[in-house]
């Protein structure tokens, strides 16, 4: 019996060793057909974005220390300029796909005829963009600036905001001496003495402003709502469409994110703008909102800058409609909900 047994073994194993090839054959075939199943691995794609360093940037902000560019396979190259408009100048040269400026620099391109368009807002804010006034002028009110040395960046919400402050005082422009210079250069010349005010906006208007010896008195309007954006150049951002949904999503993902935690709004403002007291982060949160949309407040405060810019001289292509600069089809792909248009048509400033 033993031999028979000895046989019987043998012939498993030889048996094993013939079948092996097909065996291993048949796992190869396996292992490819299960390959070929998996999805495609997701391209990273490349988005240029250029900005100011501000607080109203901050879902950009939140979204980069979060990953969610990288988690929406998006390589966001960021560019700070000194302005917004310096950053949408840029875009729409061609330099970038996108930039995050205030409203008036879009109005502008808009009145000029160029052909940019706005994606989304970022956020919101009344009583952060005013006039620092400094200590040993004597001004108390808008009707004190006449005949004063007012620096104030052009073509920004600086010359916006300056304009609503004299018109609350009954003041035309023709009637103070502008000085213009970039944000930092104001707040340096004002230190200096050299002028009586400056037109300035967040963070630069609350660091030159405060309770401190010393420090500039601050002078807001009342009616002034800053709002910031992303804008770009339509025919560029067209052919950049995959890219600007990642970007928006990843953006709408910092907007819950900071929806569910809160605390996360102050830590990233303290982390970016560590010269920024608690006073200056719970000022700025006092008077702002950072959320996507598109609103009829937004149109409207286009319709407003674009009016005020021709009764100051400058000219308008009459080809521009200010709701066709506004463009929903991305956002209200991704959230619906975030775009509350009304189509309203726009009959040509005379």
């Amino acid at each position: 019996m033993a031999p028979r047994k000895a046989t019987y073994a043998g012939a498993l194993v030889h048996e094993a060793r013939q079948s092996a090839p097909a065996l291993r054959h048949g796992l190869r075939l396996l292992f490819l057909t299960l390959a070929a199943c998996r999805p495609p691995a997701v391209p990273e794609l490349t988005f240029r974005l250029g900005y100011p360093e501000l607080p109203s940037t901050l879902l950009i902000y939140v979204a980069q220390d979060a990953q969610l560019f990288e988690a929406e396979h998006l390589r966001l190259e960021g560019t700070v300029y000194p302005t917004g408009r310096q950053a949408l100048n840029a875009a729409m040269a061609g330099e970038l796909d996108a930039a995050v400026p205030y409203s008036t620099p879009v109005v502008l391109a808009a009145m000029h005829g160029e052909d940019v368009v706005v994606l989304t807002t970022l956020h919101r804010a009344d009583g952060l963009t005013g006039l620092a006034i400094h200590p040993a002028t004597g001004i108390r009110t808008a009707a004190d600036l006449r005949g004063r040395r007012i620096g104030v960046t052009p073509g920004t919400s600086s010359q916006l905001a300056l304009d609503v402050v004299l018109a609350e005082g009954g003041l035309e422009a023709s009637e103070i001496q502008q000085v213009p210079g970039q944000p930092k250069e104001l707040v340096a010349a004002l230190d200096r003495g050299t002028l009586d005010a400056a037109s300035l906006w967040v963070p630069n208007l609350l660091l030159a402003t405060g309770a401190g010896p010393g420090k500039a008195r601050l002078l807001t309007a009342e009616v002034y709502t800053e709002m910031s954006m992303v804008a770009g150049q339509r025919a560029h951002l067209d052919t950049k469409r995959t890219e600007a949904t990642r970007f928006l999503r990843a953006l709408l993902r910092a907007q819950s994110l900071i929806h569910q935690r809160p605390e996360l709004v102050p830590a990233t403002l303290r982390g970016r703008f560590p010269e920024l007291g608690e006073s200056d982060l719970a000022t700025i949160l006092a008077h702002s909102r950072f959320e996507l949309g598109l609103s009829n407040l937004l149109l409207s405060s286009l319709r407003q800058e674009a009016a005020w810019l021709e009764q100051r001289g400058e000219p308008r292509d009459q080809r521009v409609r200010l709701r066709n600069v506004v463009s929903p089809a991305l956002l209200e792909e991704l959230a619906p909900g975030s775009v509350t248009l009304l189509n309203i048509p726009e009959r040509p400033l005379r």
